[in-house]
């Protein structure tokens, strides 16, 4: 039998050794890329798109978003006295958008009392305490999930594919809701599973001064 040349032996030796790891094993499989990324704002908060409302507070506005102010009927004015929402454009039913609610006396009290609790907060409750801009708050945060996670029976199939985020704060006397929501899943599980930085300094922009009477 003819026997391998010492040289030939050496080369088969590296090639094992250097190939084998990166070409012939497999590694676990990559994530899809985010196809949402661009619903979200593309370059940080600048001051110049700061916008105003009559009630006292402002934000500064992602470029591009519009403002939309909702109306609000007289029977909820106990539950949210007024509400603005930055809508982004995207073709979708899920558009990027952050919502200022203001609250009511009503809603104000209750979450007033969650917020002044030393206690944990209930099961029922989904929220949980923080600080935002240096002052106690309350959070809740849910990532949504896919169509492979679909309840219900059937005919009446369905599922969550957004993102939605909640601050509560008291500003002055003042109870506010900042609500942040996009679309984060489609048949699998979610892409973000956490709130996107470049949303916390937008509704890091949020400023509120009592209007003089």
């Amino acid at each position: 039998m003819k026997r391998r040349s010492p040289r030939i032996a050496f080369t088969l030796a590296f090639i094992v050794a250097v190939v084998t790891p990166s070409a012939l094993i497999a590694g676990p499989p990559r994530r899809a890329k985010n196809p949402y990324e661009h619903y979200l704002p593309q370059s940080p908060p600048e001051e110049t798109n700061r916008v105003h409302f009559t009630q006292g507070y402002s934000i500064v506005k992602p470029t591009g978003w519009e403002v939309q102010i909702i109306r609000i009927e007289s029977w909820m004015k106990d539950d949210v006295a007024d509400q603005v929402t930055l809508r982004g454009q995207v073709a979708d039913d899920y558009p990027p958008r952050i919502t200022i609610q203001h609250l009511g006396p009503g809603e104000y009290t209750l979450y007033k009392g969650w917020l002044e609790s030393t206690n944990r907060l209930r099961l029922n409750e989904p929220w949980t305490h923080t600080q935002f801009q240096g002052k106690p708050a309350l959070t809740h945060f849910s990532p949504g999930y896919g169509k492979r996670r679909a309840t219900g029976n059937w005919l009446e199939k369905h599922y969550e594919p957004w993102l939605s985020y909640q601050l509560f704060c008291e500003r002055d006397g003042n109870g506010f809701i900042l609500d942040f929501d996009v679309r984060n899943a489609d048949k699998d599980k979610p892409y973000y599973t956490e709130l996107p930085p470049i949303i916390s300094q937008y509704l890091g922009t949020f400023r509120f001064e009592k209007p003089k009477p």
